[in-house]
């Protein structure tokens, strides 16, 4: 793959997709501001710790990976896009969390399984299509995009000044990640608390004798978002389009900067990411023992009340002694 990106692809990238949505978005999100319910994204924090997650995209990949998930679901959350869950619904698998980042996703990815979306819980972006996030039974949560243009801005008033900000990724598959850490300028650190996040279906790519999507193959589309063909990391003849190419491209550089406990299991594509493994191997890897998970959990929970606590006699013993001597 070339060189990675640079702040000037980066800002012209957001520059070109805010001139064309622009009006949509705010549009969308002054509509989604008024939904009544909406959670504050805050109690996510550290929902990960002592669990692992599988973070679903929709590249072919995932064709190889949903009999894993299938298999291994009481070891792992299921976090997928907003264009997985009804496939993933017809596998037998239920999501916990899903996440839309697209003003343009419509209806009819959840139009025939809108019912079960009780208990999965909906993370959208302010300019999403306000019937997802009406229609939507679980409980629902926002973040707002912070770009090289600074839209997060606009938004921010919009949607209120309290709605969590995650750097921009370009696309739904980046998103999940984003909004699962929390990196970039002075921080560096693992949101969302899981030990470890695997991905399926992060190809950013398709080939020439599989499907676009996973069991999806849209026509005319394939043929004229083919901009490029490309050696994905197997050695293998893929396409792409550009702003595939520059979403991996923009991932491939945050986890490598941030040094994020991410591997790759897709097994295929463009994401040539330090840590790539095969799904069902790393899966088997995790402890089956539910005692396992809590015992973590609780582990946590002990070590930050006991860290508090310490921090709370601290503050105490040196505000007394500040009071020892009478200026």
């Amino acid at each position: 793959m070339s060189k990675l990106l640079s702040t000037e692809a980066i800002r012209n990238q957001s520059k070109a997709v805010f001139r064309q949505f622009r009006d949509l978005w705010i549009e969308n999100a002054k509509e989604n501001s008024r939904i009544e319910g909406r959670r504050n994204s805050a109690e996510l924090e550290h929902m990960g710790i002592g669990k692992c997650a599988v973070l679903v995209a929709m590249g072919s990949s995932l064709e190889n990976s949903v009999e894993e998930i299938k298999k291994y679901r009481d070891r792992i959350d299921v976090i997928c896009c907003d264009k997985a869950f009804m496939p993933l619904l017809d596998h037998g698998i239920k999501a916990d969390l899903v996440i839309v980042a697209d003003a343009g996703i419509p209806f009819e990815y959840m139009e025939k399984s809108w019912r079960e979306t009780t208990g999965v819980k909906l993370v959208s972006t302010p300019y999403a299509n306000p019937v997802w996030t009406k229609m939507w039974r679980g409980p629902k949560y926002f973040y707002i995009n912070q770009d090289a243009i600074e839209t997060e801005s606009i938004f921010s008033v919009i949607m209120g000044k309290d709605t969590r900000i995650i750097p921009a990724g370009s696309n739904v598959s980046n998103a999940m990640i984003s909004f699962l850490t929390d990196c970039g300028g002075q921080k560096n650190s693992n949101w969302g608390g899981y030990e470890r996040y695997y991905l399926t279906g992060y190809d950013y790519s398709w080939q020439s004798k599989g499907n676009y999507y996973a069991w999806n193959d849209p026509k005319p589309k394939r043929f004229y978002m083919t901009h490029r063909t490309m050696l994905g990391f197997n050695g293998d003849v893929i396409h792409t389009s550009e702003n595939l190419l520059f979403s991996a491209k923009w991932l491939i550089s945050y986890i490598t900067t941030f040094d994020l406990p991410i591997i790759n299991c897709s097994e295929q594509g463009l994401l040539d990411i330090p840590l790539k493994g095969n799904l069902e191997r790393e899966l088997n890897k995790i402890n089956p023992n539910p005692w396992m998970q809590r015992s973590i959990k609780d582990a946590y929970h002990s070590w930050k009340d006991t860290h508090y606590a310490a921090k709370r006699c601290e503050n105490n013993f040196n505000s007394l002694r500040e009071v020892l001597i009478c200026q």
